[in-house]
């Protein structure tokens, strides 16, 4: 089976996936790079093992409205069975792919995070028009975690088929790390986020006013709001809050290794590779609502928490919770590995991937046929 896979860059969370799919054998894949680097990231490009091509699109508007005229040229004609469309709604290039497809009879696949809830209603309701156009299209539909599958059936009506795919990036490093054995007097625990209002950590320290227990907090991560959190956190007596800036990303694993816990309060995740990461070292994870990725990996009570956004006060009851059975985290620690070793494995969400690809594959033979 001929696949192409068109996505905005060579992204470090979604490589394993594509090296994946490579190894399988009945699978050509060649991967379509929109941009070299990931606008806005500073993340090392990940190629991974595929054939792929990188176009030079250029943001025509600065809002990832990105345009390269060679991605019509791109498409495989006469020998594509399928393709994958990961590209963003507001990319002109989706559009080209798309045209290109469906001229040629090659069935795609749209890939999606679940839209953001942050956005305006009148974004919100903007968006909801090209994101409908490429669904009335697509053949199928993959989604990174359940619950943006559930939300694309109901929002978008998709009837088509439809299987959820999660990141995947190498996380040997945090299965390294050893399982936490022994509940220690001071808990530490950890936030690794960029710091924007968007990720919600002022709601920890609002919620740490209110906890008498003296905590330790490392914050990993650099942005804007960086100033006005150090400001807030000098209220928070009697707990030790440290703002550790950004490291490399090898560097990682070793803060996590010094942490009791990992915080995620962010108020709106598309997947969130930090859950993996947490998991995989055995730090088991309070998370909001609308961290994607914690919604389908984190069981509450037995490797962390599923928090509601923005909610102080249930932010406040999970961190004492935690402090008062504290003598249970070796036991979250193991249910945090044993997750990810049970039921996160990048070669059965490969199988699980290709699978949807030929049944979309095959019903455009059925119907060319017909």
């Amino acid at each position: 089976m001929n696949v192409q896979f068109y996505t905005i860059g060579p992204s470090p969370h979604l490589v394993e996936v594509l090296n994946a799919l490579h190894r399988r054998p009945s699978v050509k894949l060649e991967v379509v790079y929109e941009r070299e680097q990931l606008p806005g990231r500073d993340w090392t490009p990940a190629f991974g093992k595929a054939p792929y091509v990188c176009l030079e699109s250029r943001d025509l508007l600065g809002w990832g409205q990105f345009w390269d005229s060679e991605i019509m040229r791109t498409a495989s004609s006469g020998t594509l069975d399928v393709a994958v469309v990961s590209t963003s709604y507001a990319s002109l290039n989706t559009y080209g792919i798309i045209w290109r497809l469906r001229r040629d009879g090659v069935p795609f696949v749209f890939w999606a995070e679940r839209t953001s809830p942050l956005s305006s209603w009148l974004v919100d309701r903007v968006r909801r028009f090209p994101i409908q156009w490429i669904l009335n299209r697509a053949a199928g539909f993959v989604g990174s975690t359940q619950a943006t599958v559930a939300f694309y059936e109901e929002a978008f009506h998709f009837d088509g088929p439809m299987c959820s795919v999660p990141y995947h990036r190498d996380l040997d490093p945090f299965r390294a790390l050893p399982r936490l054995m022994e509940a220690p007097e001071r808990l530490r625990f950890l936030i690794v986020s960029s710091l924007t209002r968007a990720k919600g950590i002022g709601v920890v320290l609002r919620a740490l006013e209110g906890v008498s227990e003296p905590v330790e907090l490392q914050i990993l991560g650099e942005g804007p709001e960086r100033a006005w959190l150090e400001r807030h956190a000098r209220r928070c007596d009697p707990h030790h809050i440290e703002f550790l800036g950004t490291v490399p990303y090898e560097e990682v694993p070793r803060v996590m290794a010094d942490a009791h816990v990992v915080l995620f309060p962010s108020r709106h995740d598309g997947f969130g590779m930090v859950t993996m990461e947490a998991l995989a070292a055995g730090r088991p994870v309070v998370a909001s609502n609308e961290v994607m990725s914690a919604l389908e990996f984190v069981e509450p009570g037995r490797n962390g928490w599923i928090v509601p956004v923005d909610d102080v006060g249930a932010w406040r009851e999970a961190i004492r919770r935690i402090l008062e059975r504290r003598t249970q985290l070796p036991a979250w620690s193991s249910a945090a590995k044993a997750i990810v070793r049970n039921s996160y494995d990048v070669d059965e969400d490969a199988a699980t991937l290709e699978a949807l690809l030929r049944t979309v594959a095959g019903d455009c033979e059925k119907v060319a046929s017909s």
